[in-house]
């Protein structure tokens, strides 16, 4: 087919970039040109020439699966080794079913069936818009961050460079030396810098001292060089001062004062001994620079790169995740179209259950990510412990009679309340029973499989128990099983259910152990607090951090 150009009109609010159509046969061409209404380019199927690829950067590509010279299969791994983002949908008769499910395996983004159907193949299109402006959000989102961790950075670097006095120390213990006999006039030398300056005689008393030294610490001569310090008030020969006179040379530490209303912050001391005429050390000079910002600095800047290495993580398990749905629901709609269309009803059936699984994994993908994403405090409120677990097992039966899973309930028959943030809670749970039953769906050595939800009552405790009898974890996997993005399931787990699960009992004060052997099920215990007080709830409200 010859190479040529045609041009349409884009539609209002349409895609920016001309849809290129490459390597399709001229006969499906002609049939799809009015629906796409919107520029459009042929290209000659033999992709030898790459310089009209790259020029034009297309968006999505539509290509038939067989063609003459290169086939689609072939066509579609060199545009994906040129240009990964650019989105390929596949044109196929219903003998290359093989070959379609292979080339969503390469990444290819969809399918369509001939004789094409425009509803397919504007769904197709939208589905490629979408996974478009969705990689364009992400791209964005990620760009955010990593400018934000550059300012931060930026930030940090000013505080410190205000901190940074070694260098200034020296020359300012030599003019000091003059100024010694004058203890008033010359501290008003440091009235004007913006840390704390205090002049310190051998017997560990303050002599003098700046303006904001008495303005944030109080009274200052007279007292003792310790006193300042929050942490060392009882260990007075450890201070700063007091180890310059011991040693003889000037010392730097971290230290932790506290201010006269009682507040407290984290300041770096500087001291310099300051020597008489026959070289004995007389006085020391103490520097001390609020450095409270910088670690708040510090921990902004930890943080923000964990959320950043998490995000990374979490789009990289996801995709995986995502991937696999998105080839299981293609899989199932070809199925269902087919049935339909050859009126083979358990095919059709076939193709509607694979769209319901893929539907229900999605689904948990979307809940695990919405958790992880979003930081919100708990909404404490009591809960009536027996009615929590029957409204929690209700929520699990479909998939426990799916799996044909014999549930146990056993435990105390009136375990009272509790006080918890009740939806946030029942997600954690959840996500362990569903851990329960893929286990036991896993395990094929024998035809039945049974779950059994304990619930326990202690005076100051809750007690849930969910064991199964599937297939059980080694050692190594117990150890990580309650990693972020760690799962036995490969592909098909996001590897955040019992993270979140974790994370959630942690912030109601609980805790989670399991037990497990490979062949001999497992057994997830959750103890949690009935009632915490007010000040552990509002230390614990905050999402944990990964």
């Amino acid at each position: 087919m010859p190479s040529s150009s045609i041009e349409s009109r884009p539609p209002a609010g349409g895609m920016r970039q001309p849809l290129r159509l490459i390597g399709i046969n001229l006969a499906v061409f002609v049939a799809i040109f009015g629906l796409l209404e919107m520029a459009v380019r042929l290209f000659n199927p033999d992709f030898n020439d790459h310089r009209q690829f790259r020029e034009t950067r297309p968006a999505i590509v539509l290509t038939d699966i067989k063609m003459p010279g290169m086939d689609g299969i072939e066509l579609l791994r060199q545009i994906k080794a040129e240009r990964p983002e650019t989105e390929v949908i596949m044109i196929t008769g219903h003998g290359d079913m093989d070959l379609a499910i292979e080339s969503l395996k390469l990444e290819a983004t969809d399918f369509v069936t001939k004789p094409i159907n425009d509803d397919v193949l504007a769904i197709a299109l939208k589905r490629a818009q979408e996974r478009i402006a969705m990689r364009r959000q992400l791209r964005d989102y990620t760009d955010n961050l990593k400018k934000l961790v550059r300012k931060q950075a930026a930030r940090l670097v000013e505080v410190e460079r205000l901190a940074a006095v070694d260098q200034a120390l020296a020359g300012i213990s030599s003019a000091f030396k003059g100024m010694a006999g004058d203890f008033e006039g010359g501290i008003r030398f440091f009235n004007e810098m913006p840390c704390f300056v205090s002049v310190h005689d051998r017997d560990l008393t303050v002599v003098s001292a700046n303006a904001l030294y008495e303005e944030r610490l109080g009274e200052s001569v007279g007292r003792r060089s310790w006193e300042i310090y929050a942490d060392r008030r009882d260990k007075p020969f450890t201070c700063p001062v007091a180890r310059t006179i011991e040693s003889g040379q000037g010392q730097r530490s971290q230290e932790t004062i506290a201010y006269r209303d009682g507040s407290r912050y984290l300041v770096m001391v500087h001291t310099v001994p300051i020597r008489n005429g026959r070289g004995e050390l007389e006085l020391v000079l103490e520097f001390a620079v609020d450095i409270s910002e910088v670690a708040r600095l510090r921990e902004e800047l930890r943080s923000t790169q964990d959320r950043l290495a998490a995000l990374g993580l979490m789009v990289s398990s996801v995709s995986h995740g995502v991937k696999g749905i998105l080839t299981g629901l293609d899989a199932g709609v070809y199925l269902t179209r087919s049935g339909l269309h050859k009126q083979d009803i358990p095919q059709a059936r076939e193709g509607l259950e694979t769209v319901g699984q893929m539907v229900e994994r999605l689904r948990q993908v979307v809940l695990d990510v919405l958790y992880f994403a979003k930081e919100r405090p708990l909404s404490w409120q009591p809960v009536d412990v027996r009615r929590f677990g029957e409204h929690l097992l209700e929520t699990a039966s479909p998939k426990l009679r799916k799996h044909a899973i014999e549930l146990v309930v056993e435990g105390a028959e009136h375990p009272g309340e509790m006080e918890a943030d009740e939806a946030v809670l029942a997600t954690a749970l959840f996500n362990i029973i569903e851990n329960a039953v893929d286990a036991c769906a896993e395990d094929l050595s024998r035809p039945t499989h049974r779950i059994t939800f304990r619930v326990g009552s202690q005076p100051e405790h809750v007690v849930f128990e969910i064991a199964d009898d599937g297939i059980g974890m080694t050692p190594a996997t117990r150890e990580k099983i309650f990693d972020m993005f760690y799962s036995s399931k490969g592909r098909s787990g996001t590897g955040l259910g019992l993270f979140i699960a974790r994370q959630v009992i942690r912030q109601h004060g609980g805790t989670i152990h399991v037990d497990s052997a490979p062949g001999a099920g497992s057994c997830f215990r959750v103890q949690l607090p009935r009632v915490l007080p007010q000040s552990e709830k509002d230390r614990r409200s905050e999402t944990p951090s990964p």
